[in-house]
């Protein structure tokens, strides 16, 4: 009889106290699932500023096409003042606390360091109309996102 008494306590496990595994186990689940949603915000976060810097983008879009159209010379502007001098309807309210712009004659460069160690960037040719990532740009700014 002392048998069988003796094998029931050992088989009870004490309710509300943790072992040192479960804690591991826990440690391990909340690990695992930072390491897959960090990342994924990360890039959430990248994207939006992207998406931003995309409308000031357009801004000197728009205010490059009017100056070729209207400035007599038939060309693009081949510096980012002379749209500020000539087409202020359009460069008003640019930001550039993010991206930084600049413009010749075939293209629009927009560059950042805030998205990592190094700068990073993307342009839009003004030849063939699309915009285009720096090859050491694509670890961090997706071409998906460009129009």
């Amino acid at each position: 009889m002392t048998d069988k008494n003796s094998t029931t306590k050992a088989e009870k496990k004490p309710h509300g106290k943790f072992s040192v595994i479960d804690l591991l186990m826990i440690i391990m689940i909340v690990g695992v699932a930072l390491t897959i949603m960090l990342p994924l915000q990360q890039t959430r976060r990248h994207e939006a500023i992207v998406r931003n810097s995309l409308m000031e983008m357009e801004k000197i879009i728009l205010a490059n096409e009017y100056f070729r159209l209207n400035s007599g010379w038939e060309t693009y502007a081949f510096d980012l003042s002379q749209l500020r001098d000539f087409s202020t309807q359009y460069m008003r309210d640019l930001d550039t606390s993010t991206f930084h712009f600049a413009v010749n004659d075939t293209a629009i460069v927009a560059t950042t360091s805030q998205l990592g160690q190094t700068e990073k960037g993307y342009w839009y040719d003004l030849r063939d109309k699309r915009f285009r990532v720096f090859d050491d740009s694509k670890d961090v700014i997706v071409d998906a996102w460009l129009p």
